[in-house]
């Protein structure tokens, strides 16, 4: 069984009756399995996935277990349909090809081992203008923190919305940092062996926290934790200036690169995105596991009473990399750091193999590969 917290699991426990969208008491049905989807496919020319997993809340957690054995299955203009392939954890992925066209409608569809069916509502992709302009501004007292106020790089953007086109909007982001230190162990030391290496508690180190280089050049990876969304309901037609789009903390002097998306959404997705705001980021925030699911837009044909989580979403998407070069926080405060506290190396003894590099291993969260748009 999976135990998770994550953004995307806490975006997907969220319930559909007839594409309205509502709050469904989780509280209630604590010891119900909820079948929750979690799945969003674009336009970009990358590897794209549909997650299918059985969820429930207990003591403030939300546990999942992988859906195996459906058969899923893209239709387009419901016609043309693209099946998916099975891989481990409930996760099931598209030809590599595939990619969402403006203009055209797509529906998820599957049937679970048993027989059971399921069907999203038809998503139509609209359009999404470009990114105009990307900056950032240094703030001394930018974040708040548990102990005060931490300084932070707030990054901004422009676009342009289009006049006489009823557009909703959602932006998300993902940060590199350049990154040192790639173990960390506590009550005990990092070994090589075995391959690629962990940490080993050790009664001799029982009180000892040590962290460890890294063995070549790594970046953690950072993603956005907060929902941005925005409808034009009231703007129809006007620039969107200034959307701040990220808080950046001043982790290092040194640059770091953001990659923006701004992407399209249904009116629906919005609606059910709005909600998720304002039920859990306005009252807490996206780690915390939400009072209530609410209602998306995919059902259960077989069963139309069954309460099914989870939004089948499809998005246009243009992105934007920038480089936050730091310079305009020089002398106002200190680099915060990356580890959550000062540096501690392993003292070097007779054994002069130690202490070890750690390796960087590729990752959700860390990379050893350059991401393009880094500057040295």
């Amino acid at each position: 069984m999976l135990k998770s917290k994550n953004l995307a699991y806490l975006i997907s426990i969220c319930v559909m009756f007839y594409a309205c969208v509502e709050p469904y008491d989780l509280n209630v049905q604590q010891e119900r399995k909820i079948l929750t989807i979690d799945a969003t496919i674009t336009d970009l020319a990358e590897e794209q996935s549909v997650k299918i997993i059985e969820s429930y809340s207990a003591a403030n957690t939300v546990y999942a277990i992988p859906v195996a054995g459906a058969k899923v299955e893209i239709i387009v203009d419901n016609t043309e349909r693209i099946p998916l392939t099975e891989r481990s954890g409930g996760v099931y992925v598209l030809p590599l090809s595939f990619h969402t066209q403006v203009g055209r409608s797509y529906k998820l569809a599957f049937q679970r081992a048993d027989g059971t069916r399921y069907e999203s509502e038809v998503e139509k992709l609209g359009g999404i203008p470009a990114i105009t302009n990307v900056y950032d501004e240094f703030k001394v007292d930018g974040i708040e923190a548990s102990l005060g106020t931490e300084p932070a790089h707030y990054i901004y953007l422009d676009t342009e919305d289009p006049a006489n086109e009823k557009n909703s909007y959602m932006w998300t982001w993902k940060l590199w940092e350049k990154q040192s230190i790639c173990a960390t162990c506590y009550g005990g030391r990092f070994f090589l062996n075995p391959s690629p290496g962990e940490c080993k508690i050790e009664a001799n180190y029982a009180n000892a926290t040590y962290d460890y280089n890294c063995n070549g050049d790594c970046w953690q990876i950072f993603y956005n934790k907060d929902l941005n969304v925005f409808s034009d309901v009231y703007s129809n037609g006007k620039p969107i200036l200034g959307r701040l789009i990220a808080k950046i903390p001043y982790y290092a002097a040194r640059g770091a690169l953001i990659e923006i998306k701004q992407q399209s959404v249904s009116p629906n997705a919005f609606q059910y995105m709005k909600l998720l705001v304002n039920q859990v980021q306005n009252n807490g925030s996206l780690v915390d596991t939400p009072p209530a699911a609410i209602i998306g837009n995919v059902k259960n044909i077989t069963n139309p009473d069954e309460a099914v989580a989870g939004f089948f979403m499809v998005t246009s998407v243009r992105a934007w990399r920038y480089w936050i070069g730091r310079e305009n926080a020089s002398g106002l405060a200190r680099p915060i750091g990356l580890l959550g506290h000062t540096f501690i190396p392993e003292p070097s003894g007779p054994d002069l193999t130690r202490p070890p590099l750690a390796p960087c291993l590729e990752g959700k969260y860390r990379t050893p590969s350059k991401p393009d748009g880094w500057i040295d």
